[in-house]
């Protein structure tokens, strides 16, 4: 195969960075765009947010029916909101064209679990957008923790409402918020767990592998405090039970009207504890005579892990799925689409154990049965 020919389907923030990613890739050949809003195709708005872009042969389409009849197709890059697929992605699997998925892939199992089995009926490469993984820092402190015994990681994320990125997606147009934050929106979010929260999920199972079960609680908005259509929890907090022994803490909080955030993660093995710092991740552990003879000098318990300048992980995600498709092979990538259901199960998992009081959800057991049902399914339109 030459250059790998990819459409991408949705140009609002996270199709803008891909594209921005993919036009750096060697390998890599923009063919089609595919966005609802005329405006959001624009070369003269695309070219503000992609370094050197230019239309070129590059065909445009505002319905997706006729941007997939584009025959030179050999992958998407889908960058919609989830709640607003609508077998887009199963149409091109059945059609055999290779998948850039951004996570969550939808907000209810069942649609997941049916993207899962006609990808791997069609034999596809297909991968979900856990950029993280592909973080040189991250990837750092994983290979520092390959021979050690984990036994508990806390990821404290706390934000605003009001404060994300730029939005293109014209959410006033289809019954959406008026400001365009559907991040903030739980029925086109899912919350800020299955929305944001995805990502340091997914990075703790790059640590510590497949989680088995969940337990969560949230603080739920009061009514008066809902804004166009803000109406997220205020805070979330979440435990992870992993197949490995790990438990962990992941707590959020988007608050309105307070226009600061911050973040904290630990992760803790036997002998020691692991912290994402300013200046890169540092571990701090006692590694001198046992027992010491006298004071431990605290300062020496420091260890900073000397793994460079971070590296762009969107461009590497991108880089690493263009060389699967290239080769025909699963091998450079960092999770497939059926790996990562395991992430997305334990966020939406999450949001049934908060409707259900903290009760623990066994993700086996959300996954296949009865009980589960009515929290899988997607409502009818009807």
């Amino acid at each position: 195969m030459s250059a790998v020919k990819i459409g991408i389907v949705g140009l609002g923030q996270r199709g803008l960075q891909h594209l921005n990613s993919l036009w750096k890739v060697e390998d890599a050949e923009i063919v089609a765009l595919c966005d609802p809003t005329a405006d959001n195709l624009a070369e003269k708005k695309i070219a503000g947010y992609v370094d050197g872009f230019h239309m070129g042969d590059i065909k445009t389409y505002i319905n997706f029916s006729d941007f997939f009849t584009d025959s030179r197709l050999d992958a998407i890059y889908f960058a919609i909101p989830p709640s607003l697929h609508e077998g887009e992605i199963l149409q091109a699997a059945e059609r055999g064209i290779h998948l850039f998925v951004e996570k969550p892939v939808s907000l209810f199992l069942d649609e997941a679990l049916e993207m899962e089995r006609v990808i791997e009926r069609s034999g596809i490469i297909a991968t979900v957008g856990f950029n993280q993984r592909h973080d040189s820092w991250h990837t750092g402190i994983r290979e520092f923790l390959a021979d050690k015994r984990l036994v508990m990681i806390t990821d404290v994320v706390n934000g605003t409402l009001e404060s994300h990125s730029v939005k293109h997606t014209r959410t006033e147009a289809v019954g959406g918020p008026q400001n365009r934050v559907w991040a903030a929106n739980r029925s086109w979010s899912g919350g800020t767990i299955v929305e944001a929260g995805i990502h340091q999920t997914d990075l703790m199972r790059y640590w510590a592998g497949d989680i088995d079960w969940v337990e969560a609680r949230y603080i739920h908005r009061d009514a008066e405090d809902i804004e166009d259509g803000g109406d997220n929890p205020y805070a979330y907090s979440v435990t992870y039970g992993f197949s490995s022994g790990v438990i962990a803490n992941l707590m959020m909080s988007r608050l309105r009207k307070t226009f600061w955030g911050d973040a904290y993660q630990d992760i803790i093995w036997d002998r020691g504890h692991l912290k994402l710092e300013k200046d890169g991740p540092v571990a701090y552990y006692y590694d001198g005579p046992y027992p010491p003879e006298g004071a431990v000098d605290q300062e020496a318990l420091r260890h900073p892990l000397s793994l460079g300048p971070r590296n762009n992980n969107t461009l590497e995600i991108s880089r690493s799925f263009v060389q699967a498709v290239k080769e025909q092979s699963s091998v450079p990538l960092l999770n497939t689409f059926s790996s990562s259901i395991n992430s997305h199960a334990a966020v939406l998992g999450a949001n049934v154990s908060d409707a259900l009081d903290g009760q623990r959800v066994v993700l086996s057991d959300l996954l296949t049965s009865d009980a589960y049902a009515r929290f899988r399914q997607k409502p009818s339109h009807s």
